[in-house]
């Protein structure tokens, strides 16, 4: 309300795809339409193998966030520092343990040629990991909602690539939320600007 907006489409790419979800299944008379973009599925969703088809990496960084922040922390400072140090090196900030594919690989790469690249990841890794601690830790706790109750139309988009957040994860969340629509993407976990436009396409359809 405090920018005016009654009504109001909304998505997350990502670590924001279930915050996206959390504000459709919330705000049903005001969300026009959501999109869960390359995201995760709830970490105790009946039948998933939430680790499925993950890189070994991601699923190390997940492992130590369910076991809470004193576990966790120590990692993260560590990948924040490795990644500022890739960054100044003129390399990729994802660690090469991630085994990101080389469509992703090329993504990350590219953006290193866009303007302010190093100030935004500056300021993501040098001034603060509590952000990426509580979102990681929160995404293996119960999210208080759940999926079916979601009314508003929703698409699932999803990478054939993705070693981030795996197929499995897209097929739980299609199986659950009445009436998804399954979008699939060209690659991995990063997205281009072609699919960024259609997403914002599909989010203004009435």
């Amino acid at each position: 309300m405090a920018v005016g907006w009654d009504r109001f489409a909304v998505w997350g790419g990502s670590g924001g795809a279930p915050h996206a979800l959390a504000i459709a299944a919330r705000l049903p008379d005001r969300v026009t339409a959501c999109a869960s973009v390359v995201g995760l599925a709830p970490y105790d969703a009946p039948g998933l193998d939430w680790y499925a088809e993950m890189s070994p990496a991601n699923v190390a960084e997940f492992r130590a966030a369910a076991r809470g922040e004193r576990a966790y922390r120590p990692m993260v400072e560590r990948l924040a520092a490795e990644a500022m140090a890739e960054i100044e090196a003129g390399g990729l900030e994802v660690s090469d343990d991630y085994q990101l594919p080389e469509v992703d690989r090329h993504a990350l790469a590219a953006r290193r040629a866009e303007d302010g690249y190093h100030d935004r990841m500056s300021l993501s890794y040098r001034h603060g990991i509590d952000g990426w601690i509580d979102d990681s830790i929160a995404f293996t706790k119960p999210w208080g909602f759940e999926l079916s109750e979601l009314t508003t139309r929703t698409s699932v988009w999803y990478g054939p690539a993705d070693v981030l957040a795996s197929r499995a994860h897209h097929e739980y969340l299609l199986s659950v939320i009445p009436d998804a629509q399954l979008h699939e993407l060209h690659g991995g976990h990063l997205l281009n600007e072609a699919e960024l436009v259609a997403i914002y396409d599909w989010l203004a359809e009435n």
